[in-house]
């Protein structure tokens, strides 16, 4: 069976490099996999499940878009197509709504798109072709100055399919060490990498301390409790779109995704190179984040029978940290050093749905855009030593709160 996150992998792909992907609110990115443009700037919306889609699921779906007005088109997009009856009742389901709704395979999808692509028989290995030919040629956007934002459609699915060309005949190596990275780094970073052991891993800096690195650790209140609460099918599929799109923003904003520690996020910020900029960016991806989640979570609220107070935390730190790689035969970065474990504090401490910043990062943060950090609002607060382990004396650090997120994000 071919794994529904191997096709969300290739849409991703498809839909960054064509220019198609559209992201518009917190809100928006919490409710669907993809959100797309389509003719005259309508929005079309996709979900990738897996084969087997319960009638409950269809429902799920139904009143998630009963809520939009502004949806043209739904896509259920599956590893084959639906069986007759599977159409039927997901037909059903829809016949009152506005939207125009369609449930097809892969292939039928790729076939839609005006791409002249077709899946070979053998799908999955056809489909992780076509996710390296659309990854070749998005580090050629970054890379090569002919190919750049401003060309059309029909260039770059003309690019596409000259990789997908390449790929088939093994004039692209499927074996390239950088595509292992694409599960932590953005491809603009990746981009800007050869496909050299050696080289990546003086890149990225392994086994050397790394100062002014920026340290983000965020957790879900009372995650354990929304777990026992819940119906398992209904909580792997709100966990799903949570990754989904935690990933997504780390990228977004410039960062490197660390790991996901159960409901946890670890993201680090001004690595593997330093730009000012980046303590904003890793500001935004905070309060964007904290929006995601309360839109996620508060609509997952509405289907559980009792009340439980949850949200987002945040902790903020800058400071050294030793990047790793512990990876066999893919590069695998993981992170150490004690700025980490301080922002865990940071986080234990930290209001639901505020972000807590370290006093070290506050500064450099006005350091780096004084006039963005006077646009919001900040409190100082003091930690005593037995609330932050690890602290020998009263740890300073900033609270934002909850109201302040819009602003930030703006």
């Amino acid at each position: 069976m071919i794994e529904s996150y191997l096709i969300e992998g290739v849409l991703s792909s498809l839909f960054d490099l064509l220019k198609k992907k559209v992201i518009t609110t917190p809100s928006d990115r919490a409710k669907f996999d993809f959100l797309i443009k389509g003719e005259d700037d309508k929005k079309i919306a996709i979900e990738v499940k897996g084969q087997n889609i319960t009638l409950k699921t269809i429902h799920n779906i139904e009143n998630v878009i009963s809520n939009y007005k502004d949806i043209s088109e739904f896509y259920l997009i599956t590893p084959e197509k639906p069986e007759p009856k599977q159409l039927k009742a997901f037909q059903n389901v829809f016949k009152d709504s506005n939207t125009e709704v369609h449930w097809l395979g892969i292939n039928e999808y790729l076939l839609n798109q005006n791409l002249d692509l077709e899946l070979t028989d053998d799908i999955r290995n056809s489909l992780l072709n076509l996710q390296v030919a659309a990854l070749t040629s998005k580090y050629d956007l970054y890379n090569k100055s002919h190919i750049g934002s401003d060309l059309g459609y029909d260039k770059l699915a003309e690019n596409l399919k000259q990789n997908i060309k390449n790929v088939n005949q093994g004039k692209i190596d499927k074996s390239d060490v950088r595509f292992g990275l694409r599960r932590q780094f953005s491809d603009k970073t990746i981009s800007k990498l050869d496909n050299d052991s050696k080289k990546i891993s003086e890149f990225l800096n392994f086994g050397d301390k790394y100062n002014d690195a920026i340290i983000i650790l965020t957790d879900i209140k009372n995650f354990s409790t929304l777990v026992s609460a819940s119906d398992p099918e209904e909580l792997n599929e709100l966990m799903s779109k949570y990754y989904t799109n935690a990933r997504e923003l780390v990228f977004k904003y410039g960062g490197v995704l660390d790991k996901f520690i159960g409901d946890a996020v670890l993201a680090i910020f001004n690595y593997p190179e330093k730009d000012k900029v980046n303590y904003k960016k890793a500001t935004q991806f905070c309060a964007e984040l904290i929006l995601m989640g309360e839109n996620l979570f508060g609509d997952f609220q509405k289907k559980l029978d009792q009340e439980i107070a949850t949200g987002t935390r945040v902790g903020m730190a800058s400071g050294p940290i030793y990047a790793l790689n512990i990876g066999k035969e893919d590069f695998e970065v993981t992170f150490i050093g004690d700025k980490i474990n301080f922002a865990a504090r940071l986080e234990k401490n930290c209001i639901v749905n505020g972000i807590l910043m370290s006093n070290r990062f506050y500064h450099k943060l006005d350091d780096s855009d004084s006039e963005f950090i006077k646009s919001f609002t900040l409190s100082e607060i003091k930690i005593d030593p037995k609330d932050a382990k690890g602290q020998i004396g009263v740890t300073t650090a900033w609270q934002v709160e909850k109201d302040q997120m819009e602003i930030i994000i703006e």
